[in-house]
């Protein structure tokens, strides 16, 4: 691959990157968003909101990272940086995201924990579309 493919195909990267994180700062329908149709309680309403609010402060902390490594990994492809770095800097991103990822579940599956069986399951048909 020459050197000008490679600066391509990493600028493509990047700018992947960079709308990777922007989706995730866009603001997202939550359980809270549908607690009238679910008929949560109003104990059930207020650890769901707690979740929530935990996991949105990590994730805001990890877009924030997000965005300071691509911006790093920008300036190595404009500066046409080591590939190591560059590979180093790629790498750090996806563990940034992986970790979203997790945090993600970790929530879901606490805030499953908080519902009934009926609840559960109209929650599944609501993220599915399937109402």
């Amino acid at each position: 691959m020459t050197v000008s493919k490679l600066y391509l195909f990493c600028l493509l990267l990047s700018l992947f990157f960079l709308s990777f994180v922007q989706a995730q700062t866009l603001q997202k329908k939550t359980i809270l968003d549908f607690k009238d149709e679910l008929k949560l309680t109003k104990e059930q309403e207020e650890k769901i909101r707690k979740i929530v609010n935990g996991f949105e402060g990590k994730v805001k902390g990890f877009n924030e990272k997000m965005v300071k490594v691509d911006g790093e990994i920008r300036r190595l492809l404009e500066e046409k940086g080591d590939i190591k770095e560059v590979e180093k800097k790629v790498r750090e991103f996806f563990q940034l995201r992986a970790e979203a990822v997790i945090e993600e579940i970790k929530a879901g599956r606490e805030i499953d924990k908080l519902l009934t069986a009926e609840q559960r399951e109209k929650w599944r048909k609501i993220r599915r579309g399937e109402r």
